[in-house]
């Protein structure tokens, strides 16, 4: 019996023993290393190049100033000058010039005959677009000619003009007629019927002829887009070169260089939405206007439309052999927009005769030093 009892506590002790010897668990294994990945700096932006601000002032706020232009009441702000009273007579019209290139007693006179033009077309504003002259003193005289008018006159830097002449010759102008305004600095004009967004200079450096001109970049053209989309009413752009056009009926259609214009500008204009404009640098392909920038709508002299881009030709009575088998001895030209839509007109010289050609004589300019350019 004891016997019996002995093995029975034997085994329960046996089972307690192994009741209290839970197994070993295993070692949970080692966490991963995290990755660390590096930290990617993005390189800072590169700043887009900027045109020089004699050249282009970039369209900024600025301080406002009041200015008077015969009856006309403007204010600028910046590089935006702002006319607040709609025209009387419902129709805005601008007298329009294109190079002018020096001057001479026979262009003087010419002016005189492209003022009264003006006058009888009841001009508003007269634009220059570049080529005034390549001499300080000269430009100043070709522009207090069209300052006497005392409208409005704006004028733009072309591809012919150094920086320092241009803006030499316009301060000395507008000291004596201070309707000038330097489209290098008022980059927009508004008027309730419409914008005028200016691109001075020219896109390519090859036909710059100084050193110091001006060359416009994408930058400037872009703020031409964003100004043109910040207005309300149709927008006129003004600049010294053409759009890139299709065909020898374009604007810029150059004889043998076949269409030489800047496609940033027909880009500029669709994005845009540009309605009118006016271009002057290809000399022979002036005397017309289309109604696409492609230059495959040619418009009509006094025919009305949504669209207008216009070349007013040459203004310089040097003889130029046009592509319509024409001769210019200078030309100007009025456009007119009523109603958002646009038109224009053509005053064609006849050359001088004997009398005007010793007429002019006596406004020839006196003998100047030749400058470095």
């Amino acid at each position: 019996m004891m016997s019996l009892r002995c093995a029975a506590a034997a085994v329960l002790g046996l089972s307690l023993g192994l009741m209290g010897c839970p197994e070993k668990k295993a070692d949970p294994p080692p966490p991963k290393p995290v990755e660390v990945k590096p930290v990617v700096v993005a390189p800072p932006p590169v700043a887009e190049p900027r045109a020089d601000k004699e050249c282009a002032a970039p369209i900024d706020p600025g301080p406002v100033t009041e200015l008077k232009f015969g009856e006309r009441v403007a204010k600028q702000t910046g590089a935006r000058l702002t006319f607040t009273e709609k025209d009387a007579d419902g129709a805005l019209t601008f007298g329009v010039l294109g190079p002018v290139n020096e001057d001479s007693g026979l262009n003087i006179m010419a002016l005189k005959k492209y003022v009264k033009f003006f006058q009888d077309e009841k001009a508003d504003a007269i634009i220059v677009t570049g080529d005034v002259g390549e001499v300080a003193s000269g430009i100043g005289r070709v522009l207090e000619e069209l300052g006497a008018t005392k409208l409005p006159v704006f004028v733009i830097i072309g591809n012919r003009e150094c920086r320092a002449e241009y803006t030499d010759g316009l301060l000395a102008a507008k000291a004596k007629t201070p309707n000038l305004v330097n489209l290098n600095e008022v980059r927009v004009v508004e008027f309730p019927e419409l914008t005028l967004v200016s691109l001075p200079g020219y896109h390519d450096p090859n036909y710059i002829n100084c050193k110091t001109g001006c060359q416009y970049v994408k930058s400037t053209v872009a703020e031409v887009v964003r100004a043109a989309k910040e207005s309300k009413v149709p927008v006129t752009l003004v600049a010294h070169g053409p759009p890139h056009g299709n065909g020898n009926q374009a604007l810029d259609f150059a004889g043998a260089g076949g269409n030489v214009g800047d496609e940033q500008i027909t880009r500029a204009i669709g994005e845009g939405n540009i309605a009118f404009g006016v271009f002057s640098n290809i000399k022979e392909a002036g005397g017309r206007a289309t109604r696409d920038p492609d230059g495959t709508q040619l418009a009509k002299e006094g025919e009305a439309g949504k669209t207008l881009f216009l070349n007013p030709g040459p203004a310089d009575t040097m003889g130029w052999d046009m592509n319509d088998s024409t001769k210019s001895v200078g030309m100007a030209a009025v456009f007119t927009v009523k109603d958002g839509q646009g038109s224009y007109k053509m005053l064609r010289l006849k050359p001088p005769t004997a009398a005007e050609k010793a007429e002019s004589k006596k406004f020839d300019p006196p003998a100047r030093e030749e400058k470095a350019q």
